[in-house]
């Protein structure tokens, strides 16, 4: 029998965490780390909630497809150590919403649909979209718009309707990821964040301005390709980001996002956290690939964990293979 089988990238939060879910433009990337999906594989463990929500929100639009579904999501949920995965760790690289990508995009290929054509893929993102949404609902979405899409993207909700357009990463621009090593509980840091706007509105309003304005100056500068800019924009960002964590109570730029973005700083860059913060990964942004190099070291000296990545990976991608 024929095994349908697509994969998902997984994605990186560039810019405008927080001030996403209130109308700001972010920034995301796909990376080159998927999430693999099949149908008609099997028997299969049973595949993250996400990604059967998606399945069925799926099968809505393009009609049962008969098997067992199959999610591997070893790739987002591992720092790859030697070449070996080293264990089952949030990363903080957007694996629910890379599985709900998969899980979506599988069926319509099961169906014969080319999931590389746009109007596919607005169909798979829609059915990813309320799968994930139905699971962990309050999202800005990018994570799966970038999962399905792949590229580099900036994003924004306006009026309760996702407007994004892709980028080009500046070629002088050189990103290294680095695992903190703490898994991050997202949905804590949100929690307190909201907390923040509940009890001091005027508070939550500042905090998320800066968060913003930075974001924005990060979108500019990227669309600019200027490089010196961007890396400006993000030491801007981490500071926001910062002061927000402090004025609601949590560790969004903690201990280890601190010394990250102080080791940048020392190597002529800036880090920032990629995501809610508080653990998961961080992004640091140099012009000189030698500082960059100089960085990493420094890095894994204090015993963080690099994380390999090529930014701008292709969204969703069908293999076939014949069982």
């Amino acid at each position: 029998m024929t095994s349908v089988h697509v994969s998902a990238p997984g994605k990186l939060m560039v810019a405008g965490e927080y001030a996403v879910l209130h109308g700001a433009e972010a920034l995301v990337v796909a990376v080159d780390r998927r999430v693999h999906a099949r149908i008609g594989a099997g028997s299969e463990p049973r595949p993250p909630r996400e990604a059967e929500a998606a399945r069925r929100e799926a099968e809505l639009l393009a009609g049962p497809a008969t098997g067992s579904m199959s999610i591997d999501v070893t790739a987002l949920r591992s720092p790859m150590i030697g070449g070996q995965p080293a264990g089952a760790l949030k990363l903080g690289l957007g694996s629910s919403a890379a599985a709900a990508a998969a899980g979506a995009g599988v069926v319509l290929a099961y169906h014969g649909q080319d999931v590389g054509a746009d109007d596919v893929r607005a169909r798979a993102r829609a059915a990813a979209l309320a799968g994930h949404g139905a699971v962990a609902p309050g999202g800005s979405g990018a994570d799966v718009t970038a999962s399905v899409l792949g590229g580099v993207l900036r994003y924004r909700m306006r009026d309760g309707v996702p407007v994004y357009a892709s980028l080009r990463w500046p070629e002088d621009l050189h990103p290294v990821v680095v695992w903190t090593g703490t898994e991050a509980r997202t949905s804590e840091l949100v929690e307190a964040v909201d907390a923040l706007g509940r009890r001091d509105a005027a508070a939550h309003q500042r905090a998320m301005n800066a968060v913003a304005v930075a974001a924005a100056a990060m979108v500019v500068a990227l669309e600019a390709a200027d490089a010196a800019r961007v890396i400006a924009a993000t030491e801007e960002h981490c500071g926001a980001m910062a002061t927000l964590g402090r004025a609601a109570g949590a560790p969004i730029v903690d201990a280890s996002h601190g010394r990250i973005a102080a080791l940048a700083r020392d190597a002529g860059g800036a880090a920032k956290p990629s995501g809610a913060g508080g653990g998961d990964v961080a992004l640091a942004l140099f012009v000189d690939p030698g500082s960059a190099a100089h960085f990493g070291r420094a890095c894994q000296a204090e015993g963080f964990t690099l994380l390999s990545l090529t930014f701008g990976a292709p969204g969703l991608l069908r293999h076939d293979l014949t069982t």
